[in-house]
């Protein structure tokens, strides 16, 4: 094993990066990362644009200015269309996910999850089963602002019924939807923190469980101790029941609609590569429509493509249920797409090196840099509104520092994941903290002390990155080391 402090295994080759060689300044880089992100936020929360054309503008605006400053459009375009390339298999992950949520919905295998979490509810276990519920709805769709603005209006609904403080029940909901979020195959920060960094999908995620398993318990605990102490005035028996009956009315309900859950999973622990587990479950749920809920093939395969609308003739049950669908992906496939040729521009611009070195200065041993990869990546957060924002930015520059340390790429994706997706809904201004304050009907600001699970993780990654618990390295002077440390 390398010893903490050893020198970095590579230098950095000053031929590959920047303009004909010559690394552009620190001043110059803080100002194209200031410039990337002005771009997101006057785009995003000024302009109210989607942060997709936002982001395709600020790619588009970053490769004019180095064409400007001497490099040849070939370079450029090269460069961003190469990292483009590179994650093609996980653009077509996303568009699976799509036809999965829609074919899982019209299964009934999401409505069945739904009917089996609010009708264990305990009133002094509230949380504990609202969080539990949130989790396993964000798992299995790969969306925490879905859950949400489902499953998540719905316990809002029973905790109001229950007499419970709002902002705790919202702290709940919000902790148990991105724990989800975070871990699934389907999610899009998950498949974006992949990305950026270079892990195998199935990688990241397992390196995740280090960190977010203990994380999770603490939260169940603490808020099963909140459950016994905070004060309850009321019955949410009507609220529940009324759910429940609107969702046996809608669709037919039982084990066997969870049979595509079992599906995917199995194809998964199988080892069978994400997309084809994915696309296994989104056609076992579309046979599953057709075969026990008695839909026509016509409209299963639109709901496929366009995304599946629930029509029960209960607006609560049909808001709950509705959605996915190939082209519901669309948005989230442009954003990694552009996100990721705006990574490649920043590497051929000379920019990370450049900040890099910077960073390096400090963070020069695996405890520091990663350390010091939490606060960056809230700050990014806080700075770009959004969590695709802060993950290509820290995810760009910290990578070849970890690369130089010696540490794997699922070190950082995990990191980016700890102190990134969960802290997503965590300002009044980014887009989870406006979606998650619209839709759950409490200020940010109210249900911000309660957001355990976010401050958890932090935590749990410190521990890590401070005891070097479960930390992945490269051997000395390895094969795999000098391949991953190439182009750094």
């Amino acid at each position: 094993m390398i010893e903490e402090d050893a020198k970095p295994y590579v230098h950095i080759d000053k031929t590959r990066v920047g303009l004909r060689g010559k690394e552009p300044s620190v001043l110059i880089s803080l100002g194209v990362v200031a410039l990337l992100a002005l771009i997101l936020i006057v785009g995003t929360v000024v302009m109210e644009m989607p942060i997709e054309m936002v982001m395709f503008f600020a790619m588009v605006i970053l490769m004019m200015l180095m064409i400007a400053t001497g490099f040849s459009y070939q370079e450029v375009q090269d460069s961003a269309f190469d990292s483009i390339r590179k994650v093609v298999e996980l653009l077509f992950i996303l568009l699976a996910v799509g036809m999965l949520i829609s074919s899982w919905a019209m299964s009934g295998t999401i409505p069945t999850i739904i009917k089996i979490g609010l009708e264990t509810i305990h009133p002094s276990w509230f949380f504990v089963t609202a969080i539990i519920l949130c989790s396993v709805t964000s798992l299995v769709t790969g969306t925490s602002w879905g859950t949400m603005g489902s499953v998540g209006v719905a316990l809002m609904a029973v905790g109001d019924g229950l007499g419970i403080y709002a902002p705790l029940t919202a702290g709940a909901v919000i902790s148990g939807a991105y724990f989800g979020d975070k871990l699934s195959v389907l999610s899009d920060s998950t498949n974006l923190s992949a990305a950026i960094t270079g892990t195998p999908l199935m990688t990241h995620v397992r390196y995740m469980l280090y960190t977010t398993g203990p994380a999770y318990i603490l939260t169940l605990v603490t808020f099963g101790i909140l459950g016994f102490v905070v004060p309850q005035n009321g019955s949410a028996g009507s609220a529940i029941g009324n759910i429940v009956n609107a969702l046996d009315g809608g669709y037919k309900l039982g084990w066997i609609t969870l049979l595509p859950i079992v599906i995917t999973v199995g194809m998964l622990l199988f080892k069978l590569p994400p997309f084809v587990s994915i696309m296994g479950g989104a056609v076992a749920g579309a046979i599953l429509a057709v075969a026990y809920q008695g839909m026509d093939i016509g409209d299963v395969t639109a709901g496929l493509y366009d995304g599946y609308v629930s029509d029960t003739g209960d607006a609560a049950i049909d808001a709950l249920v509705s959605g996915g669908g190939m082209m519901s992906m669309a948005g989230l496939l442009l954003l990694f797409m552009f996100a990721v040729g705006v990574s490649g521009l920043m590497y051929l611009g000379g920019y990370v090196h450049s900040l890099l070195r910077v960073v390096l200065k400090w963070a020069n041993t695996r405890r520091r840099i990663m350390v010091l990869t939490s606060p960056t990546m809230i700050g990014a957060i806080g700075l770009g509104a959004s969590y695709s924002f802060g993950a290509v930015m820290v995810g760009t520059i910290f990578a070849p520092a970890f690369k130089k340390l010696g540490l794997k790429s699922e070190n950082l994706s995990r990191t980016l994941e700890d102190s990134g997706t969960v802290y997503d809904p965590f300002f009044p201004w980014s887009g989870g903290g406006v979606f998650a304050a619209g839709v759950l009907g409490v200020a940010t600001l109210e249900y911000m002390p309660f957001l355990f699970f976010a401050y958890f993780s932090t935590l749990v990654a410190l521990v890590v990155a401070l005891t070097q618990f479960k930390v992945a390295v490269f051997e000395p002077e390895s094969d795999v080391l000098k391949q991953e440390t190439a182009d750094v």
